[in-house]
């Protein structure tokens, strides 16, 4: 099984963003030590500025897949209702 490769596109509920920013930096960081978690950047889509980008390269697919359903995962998503109004993921193969 080959490495999983994500682009998430986050768009931020107007006003929010400086908030919602510090949270997922500090979320990113604790994504960045799990098992599996090969890379992890946030980036300002310099267009949009309600929109935060997110690179993520993961081991495998099993390992991302325990990484959406851990307890990190599950209170960032109730954090992510509260800040975020649509959320586009992309999963990539490499060629």
């Amino acid at each position: 099984m080959g490495k999983v490769y994500l682009f998430v596109e986050i768009d931020v509920k107007a006003g929010g963003k400086a908030e919602f920013l510090g949270k997922l930096l500090n979320h990113g960081a604790h994504i960045r030590i799990e098992e599996g978690c090969e890379a992890l950047e946030i980036f300002q889509d310099t267009r949009n500025q309600d929109r935060i980008c997110v690179w993520e390269i993961w081991t495998d697919r099993d390992l991302w897949d325990s990484h959406m359903v851990n307890d990190a995962s599950k209170a960032w998503q109730i954090v992510a209702k509260e800040f975020v109004h649509g959320e586009k993921i992309t999963v990539m193969n490499s060629l």
